[in-house]
This record gives C-alpha cells, sequence and structure tokens, in this order.
C-alpha cells in the first residue's frame, strides 16, 4: 500500500508450481540497502486479518489453502504439495494442491472474519467446516467424516462431510473466507421481466 522512500522493489521467478495453488510466478520483492529503518505496508486482497508465523516454531513446514499467502521475510520458500488422496482433496477443503510454505522465516497469511489459532495436542481432534482452514503444521493429519444422518446431509446446510485435523500441531481458522466473503457482497440475481410480454411503458 505504501512504503519508504528508501526502498526499491525488484521482480524476480519463483517456483512454477505457485501456479497450482493461486500464486503468480513473479515475485516482488522489496529491499533496503541503506543504514536507515525502512518500512513496507502491506494488505490483504480482500477485507482480512494478517496472521504472522514463524516457521521455526512450527517445524518449518507449514500447509496453506490456495491464496492464504500474502508475504514473507527472511528465509521462506512457497511451492505446490499435493494430496493425492481423493477423499480428502474432493470433500476436505483444500483441494488437491496446497501451499507448501518452508524455511526458517515469517510468513505472513491473510484470514477473514473472525480468526482462531490453535495448538492442537498428540491425537487431539477438530471437527471444522471445510471451508474455514487457513493453514495447519505438517504434523497435522487432515480427514473427512460423514455427517451423522442423512437428515444432516441434506438439510443441515454442510453438506456429506465435515473436516478432521487431528494434532499435534497448530492450526489456523477463518470464519470468513474469500469465497464467503465475495458470495456475501455480490448483487442479487437479475430478476426477469414482469412477465406481460411487452416491450413499453
Amino acid at each position: 500500500m505504501f512504503m519508504s522512500p528508501k526502498i526499491k522493489m525488484t521482480q524476480e521467478m519463483g517456483n512454477c508450481t505457485r501456479l497450482c495453488v493461486g500464486e503468480s510466478c513473479c515475485k516482488t520483492v522489496f529491499h533496503n540497502d541503506q543504514r536507515d529503518e525502512g518500512f513496507v505496508s502491506l494488505t490483504p486482497s480482500f477485507p482480512a486479518k494478517v496472521i504472522p508465523v514463524d516457521l521455526t516454531t512450527v517445524g518449518q513446514k507449514l500447509i496453506a489453502k490456495g491464496g492464504a499467502y500474502m508475504s514473507h521475510v527472511g528465509d521462506v520458500s512457497l511451492a505446490a504439495t499435493w494430496d493425492c488422496c481423493p477423499t480428502t482433496c474432493w470433500f476436505g477443503g483444500m483441494g488437491i494442491a496446497r501451499q507448501g510454505i518452508t524455511g526458517t522465516g515469517t510468513v505472513f497469511l491473510e484470514a477473514g472474519g473472525v480468526v482462531l489459532t490453535k495448538v492442537l495436542a498428540a491425537g487431539e481432534v477438530l471437527v471444522v467446516d471445510t471451508d474455514s482452514i487457513v493453514a495447519f503444521q505438517e504434523t497435522v493429519i487432515l480427514n473427512v467424516r460423514l455427517q451423522s444422518s442423512v437428515g444432516m446431509c441434506c438439510l443441515g446446510g454442510e453438506g456429506c462431510f465435515n473436516t478432521t485435523l487431528t494434532g499435534p500441531g497448530l492450526v489456523i481458522l477463518q470464519s470468513m473466507s474469500f469465497g464467503k466473503y465475495r458470495a456475501a457482497v455480490a448483487p442479487p440475481p437479475q430478476q426477469g421481466g414482469d412477465g406481460d410480454g411487452g416491450g413499453g411503458d
């Protein structure tokens, strides 16, 4: 959004698999070659919160939903990781390609609405809405479970499956994903004509 006048910007090519997880191959890099401190102000791509994660505290690897990555400081690499299990990639809410974020720096993620960060104990299970996952530590196991009844599948508003996250490790959840936000602010669908077949006043 803005920066101090001493900051310089350059372009670098990133890993081509970034395209599979909603990112560009090209990266904008901000440099401060002066002795004086500078600053850069970055914002999410929609009204959201910025979540910093020090990768050294999460085993140097984080699995994030496509589009969750915003920026980073220090040694951080972003590439696609793949989930080839049909059940979890179709119904788990993360898709087949996920953002694999590795390194020893700090990554900044974007998340909308109310944001929950929780460290799960070993064997602790969290049942979550499939649209709410932002990221989780590599040690966390993502799975799905079938709804308890046909009535819940058809009328409960959550579909046939819930996503489960099993610890140990950090999980980050959001209440308002970009898809939910877009649906909430979208204009109402255009109504048809008045049905009289006329074209005048």
